[in-house]
């Protein structure tokens, strides 16, 4: 009994020497001198998980491939005498052709986009809102191509796609918001024409048909007549274009070349050389000449508005492209050139959204050069 008490007694003296033995001697720590560390308020040393980031809608279609196969041969005919919007309309095939080659693409580009991001999740899901290009729009761009590889390589450009990812996302799941909008055509002509070898302080023709045929006639290719009552509206009184309230009338819709066209302007009646002068407050956006317009120049408003100013007697000396200019400014002399019988001030007016408005009523509540506030 005592022999088996001796050796549970020597076992417990014995254990907690050789864990004594046997472990590292243990540091007294030393204090530390870092001014700025604080114990208690250390940051955590766990690494930080790095924001997952997807690839743009650019660089995924520029990864992929896309038909052509959809776009006639020809676009259209080169070697005709008829403007650029009879051309688009007596081919109404190939104008149709357009808008499907179009939809075709962006269905090819939206399932890009879903086979990409799968790549990162097991499960993705995209709801898609679409403002796909009009016909209008469409047509005037492939007017001006040479090939319809050349036009199917543009498509990117006429659209605008935003991808917002949702918040009901896991590890192996996401889902995302595409939203495409049709670029506007004040942007996108312009833009189309800096890239081009021509010369890119003329109004673009392309910007020209797009918005006759976006004034003139519906979504069907049928010609209307624009409901004044419903027309888009100016935000700003405009200051009258001329130093006297010369003669005009509302020619607004009236037959033009024997009933080819609608007028979609003004005509103001003044001598030869008369003073033409800024109606609003703007910038330049194009000085030059065209076989209708005449010589011309053309002022943006602050909200996107363009004020067209035709048929001067020379091409303006009074500004350039890009100047800053205020109300009753001189931008040019009234005269007879382009497609006039006449010496007269035609002023056209494009709202924002694309369309022609009638500078008629405008005119008729502007007000005075001298009562204009600079």
């Amino acid at each position: 009994m005592k022999k088996t008490i001796f050796i549970l007694i020597a076992v417990s003296l014995l254990v907690p020497l050789l864990f004594t033995c046997c472990s590292p001697p243990i540091k007294t720590p030393e204090p530390d001198t870092s001014p700025t560390q604080e114990t208690s308020t250390s940051p955590s040393t766990e690494a930080v998980k790095a924001p997952l980031v997807l690839p743009a809608f650019d660089e995924i279609i520029a990864d992929h491939a896309f038909s052509s196969s959809c776009v006639p041969d020809e676009l259209y005919p080169a070697d005709t005498d008829l403007k650029g919007y009879d051309v688009i309309l007596k081919h109404p095939e190939t104008t149709r052709s357009l808008t499907d080659c179009f939809d075709v693409w962006l269905s090819e580009a939206v399932s890009a986009v879903q086979n990409r991001y799968q790549e990162y999740y097991t499960r993705v899901n995209i709801t898609a809102d679409i403002e796909a290009p009009s016909w209008q729009l469409l047509s005037s761009v492939a007017y001006g191509c040479a090939s319809p590889e050349d036009f199917t390589a543009l498509f990117p450009s006429l659209i605008h796609v935003k991808i917002t990812k949702n918040d009901d996302f896991s590890d192996d799941y996401a889902s995302f918001d595409l939203t495409v909008t049709a670029e506007r055509p004040q942007q996108l002509f312009y833009t189309l024409a800096r890239t081009d070898a021509s010369d890119s302080s003329s109004i673009p023709s392309g910007f020209f048909m797009c918005t006759y045929l976006s004034t003139a006639y519906d979504e069907n290719m049928e010609m209307i007549t624009p409901d004044e009552e419903n027309l888009p509206v100016l935000s700003e009184t405009l200051t009258f274009p001329l130093p006297d309230r010369y003669d005009y009338v509302d020619s607004w819709y009236d037959d033009r070349d024997g009933g080819a066209r609608r007028h979609t302007g003004t005509d103001i009646l003044c001598p030869e050389r008369t003073p033409e002068l800024a109606c609003v407050d703007g910038t330049i956006l194009a000085v030059g000449t065209g076989d209708g317009t005449g010589n011309y120049v053309v002022i943006g408003g602050s909200d996107g508005t363009q004020y067209h100013y035709y048929h001067m007697v020379e091409i303006s000396t009074f500004v350039s492209v890009g100047d800053e200019i205020s109300r009753g400014d001189v931008v040019g002399l009234a005269g007879n050139t382009g497609n006039s019988t006449a010496n007269h001030l035609h002023l056209a007016i494009i709202h924002p959204s694309g369309v022609y408005v009638n500078p008629y009523p405008y005119l008729n509540e502007a007000v005075t050069p001298e009562d204009s506030v600079n």
